[in-house]
């Protein structure tokens, strides 16, 4: 029994020196960002006939990535955000990569891409109303402005596809009612990143 838990022990010890090396080599990356999303929507007026009717509409988004550098040029990690959209709260959460398509030099350009769902934990519903969110896709391109290995400011461009689902209550002679949208976006944020 003494020699088992000198073993487990000595066990202990060595996996916590490795983990203590291997700390040391892995580089954290954070990428902090907030900015518009920006599109034209097309919906059916019930107001107006039921006659299509096509408006601008600009939202606020923030989001933040956080991961690890697998490499030089190649940072994998979870992004986690806030999409304010005029409808709908969503908080996308989602797994992102971000790609060095430049070596060196003060300005880098990269490539972003980030797959995942969109809660809506922080939506309030009216009355009858119930929103879900959906599906997230959110690919792009962005300039790094810094030192490599140092902090920098980030300017990104992306394409972001968001869907969501409402069902409202029903009207006249209505046993259900709902809505599948789909929210395509450009986006443009600023940020900071380390």
């Amino acid at each position: 029994m003494k020699k088992s838990t000198y073993i487990l022990f000595a066990l202990l010890l060595f996996t916590s020196a490795v983990n203590a090396q291997n700390a040391a080599r892995i580089k954290y990356v954070n990428h902090t960002e907030v900015g518009g999303l920006f599109g034209r929507v097309k919906f059916d007026n019930q107001y107006n006939g039921n006659l299509e009717q096509v408006e601008n509409r600009n939202s606020m988004t923030a989001q933040t990535f956080n991961g690890i550098q697998v490499n030089k040029r190649l940072a994998t990690g979870v992004t986690v955000g806030m999409d304010w959209y005029r409808a709908a709260l969503l908080t996308p959460i989602a797994a992102g990569l971000r790609y060095d398509l430049t070596k060196n030099g003060g300005v880098k350009l990269y490539g972003t891409v980030d797959a995942g769902y969109g809660f809506a934990w922080f939506h309030d519903d009216a009355e009858g109303f119930d929103t879900s969110g959906g599906l997230m896709l959110n690919p792009g391109v962005g300039l790094r402005f810094g030192k490599d290995g140092g902090p920098g400011f980030t300017l990104a461009f992306t394409y972001k596809r968001q869907e969501a689902e409402v069902d409202k209550p029903p009207l006249w002679g209505q046993t259900e009612r709902s809505e599948h949208r789909v929210y395509n976006r450009l986006a443009l944020r600023l940020g900071l990143s380390f």
